[in-house]
């Protein structure tokens, strides 16, 4: 069955709504609905607009509403969300799906909503932007199983997902808690006011470190070094190289001791702790490690919690900031406890991303448990 069997046929949003008409709106009116275009979901509001909004062309906004589901078209292409007597507009990278009036096949369109999204992803093309064609989607054959089915699969999706919503609000709080600022009462200190260059050092990075010299020398066989750069999610790391010579000369490596990744560029400031390891650099990052005559007993873990609003605070302000080290030498000074009291407090932020973690494989597991009763009762 086709899509347009079942469907009518999408109705775009609205062409040439552009910042400019969109700010108009706002200064003329104060009756405001959501404006949604190629989102990866359509409930969060980011944006309004006037429900007596012009476009660019001077043409009145579409204004959408009753049952049916908002899909976006580019962006995010595929993606869809169920949408139920809400007013709202939509630019012209979504559209909104209205069942026919005459279709012979029942649909929950919350279900379709749901669990047909990932299939029309499937079909997006990328060309920068994922882009989904109405040509493409109503060309495509559509198996829809019976109302009853539909049904069966929505009402334990929901039991499931009231679980889900649960765990989204721990997993806030437990992020809320993350990125508060630390305000610990500490017992004993070993100094205190201690200019942060007098502890710590740094090594800056190889410049020329690119993906493309890494695979040039993938064949060497020596000692092999992690790369480190701006990625601090180890999903986005460079991989590994072997030791070799870059620019006339070995590259710089940071053996085994314990260090700290400070980004530079990109999400600047940002730090991630780094275990006795093989590590080299390329120009997007720092390593910082305490210096060898340091007479204190520091943990570079709870170092970066603790200061992580000192680390953050020396970053240029821009969409590609870039943090200021020399600033972060001169200037920062720290009062450093004892190291059991560094250490309680690593115990407790690890405690609390242990949890993150366990909240995260759940989730997992509960869309492996939809996905598997969907493809036993579809197929």
């Amino acid at each position: 069955m086709k899509f347009l069997d079942i469907f009518n046929p999408i109705e775009k949003g609205n062409y040439a709504l552009t910042d400019e008409a969109i700010y108009a709106s706002i200064n003329n009116s104060i009756d405001m609905i959501p404006l949604w275009g190629g989102n990866k979901e359509h409930e969060t509001i980011t944006r309004m607009v006037s429900r007596n909004a012009k476009t660019k062309k001077d043409v009145p906004i579409t204004v959408f509403s009753g049952e049916g589901i908002i899909i976006s078209l580019d962006g995010s292409a595929g993606c869809m969300t169920y949408k139920n007597n809400q007013d709202f507009a939509l630019n012209h990278h979504a559209g909104f799906i209205t069942m026919k009036k005459d279709s012979s096949i029942e649909i929950n369109l919350e279900f379709f909503a749901k669990f047909f999204q990932n299939y029309f992803r499937s079909l997006s093309v990328s060309d920068g932007s994922k882009t989904l064609s109405l040509d493409q989607l109503y060309s495509e054959d559509i198996n829809i199983p019976s109302i009853t089915l539909q049904n069966k699969i929505m009402k334990e999706y929901n039991i499931l997902n009231i679980k889900i919503e649960q765990l989204n609000e721990i997993e806030n709080r437990l992020y809320n808690l993350l990125n508060k600022e630390i305000s610990p009462e500490y017992g004993q200190y070993q100094t205190k006011n201690e200019k942060i260059s007098n502890l710590i050092d740094s090594m800056g990075g190889n410049q020329g470190l690119t993906e493309e010299f890494i695979y040039q020398n993938l064949q060497n066989k020596n000692e092999q070094y992690m790369v480190l750069s701006s990625a601090i999610d180890d999903k986005t790391m460079m991989g590994l190289i072997p030791m070799c010579r870059l620019n006339g000369n070995n590259i710089k490596v940071f053996k085994d001791k314990e260090g700290l990744l400070v980004t530079r560029n990109g999400k600047a400031g940002q730090t991630k702790f780094l275990p006795k390891g093989n590590y080299t650099i390329n120009d997007h990052g720092y390593i910082l490690y305490k210096k060898n005559n340091c007479k204190y007993d520091i943990n570079l873990q709870w170092l970066a919690i603790q200061y992580k609003k000192e680390f953050l605070s020396y970053t240029s302000n821009s969409d590609n900031g870039t943090w200021n080290k020399t600033g972060f030498f001169n200037s920062v000074k720290i009062d450093l406890p004892i190291i059991k009291e560094q250490e309680n407090l690593v115990d407790i932020y690890n405690k609390l991303l242990k949890y993150l973690d366990n909240i995260k494989k759940i989730k997992q597991q509960f869309d492996i448990v939809i996905s598997r009763e969907i493809i036993e009762n579809i197929s």
